[in-house]
């Protein structure tokens, strides 16, 4: 009678007991947790070096729009105190990048990223009433960004980039300036160490 009775109990239980595990929330698996990297909009400060054909230190913003889960653009802004002989060269930079988010775990992202920018480069010369020798600069670069999101809202990131410039050549001295005619090449790059803030409208 007592196995009867058992059966019976469990022939009851069974469908509330299922309907209850169907009703109850899923808990996001760990994997499952987005990066603050991986919200729709960002923005972010970083410091930068310059090396190559030239030399400059500097600080820079960003602002990012991640459009799609596998793509995402961002343009920017930099000012940078570049080597010169002759006075204070200050270069100002504007551009933007598109990239392509990798995720790798443990709340790590890589960015393989390519762009176009432009830089206008001044110089301050030591003398007063001394010539100018400013100029505009068109260039493309290539890079690679890893990220890595602190918790939902905060992300770090390294990034290495390499650059060709087009530009004019320019020599400068005490009481002269002179831009030649012709673009020429140069090249540099860049490493860029920063943070941002990553957020949904």
């Amino acid at each position: 009678m007592r196995p009867l009775f058992v059966l019976f109990a469990l022939a009851f239980l069974t469908p509330s007991i299922s309907i209850a595990r169907a009703d109850a929330p899923f808990a996001p698996l760990p994997d499952e947790t987005q990066l603050a990297a991986e919200h729709d909009l960002a923005f972010g400060t970083y410091v930068s070096g310059w090396a190559g054909s030239y030399a400059g230190v500097g600080v820079g913003g960003r602002l990012r729009w991640e459009m799609f889960d596998d793509f995402g653009i961002e343009v920017f802004g930099e000012a940078h105190l570049v080597e010169s002989p002759a006075g204070i060269r200050h270069d100002h930079q504007i551009g933007f990048n598109v990239y392509v988010p990798i995720r790798l775990g443990a709340g790590f992202r890589l960015r393989p990223l390519f762009g176009f920018c432009t830089v206008f480069s001044l110089v301050e010369p030591n003398e007063q009433h001394a010539p100018r020798a400013d100029d505009v600069l068109f260039g493309a670069h290539a890079g690679l960004s890893v990220e890595w999101s602190a918790n939902e809202w905060l992300a770090l990131f390294l990034e290495a980039q390499g650059a060709g410039w087009a530009g004019h050549d320019r020599s400068l001295d005490r009481w002269t300036g002179a831009i030649s005619d012709t673009y020429v090449p140069f090249g540099t790059a860049q490493v860029i160490l920063g943070t941002s803030v990553h957020f949904d409208l």
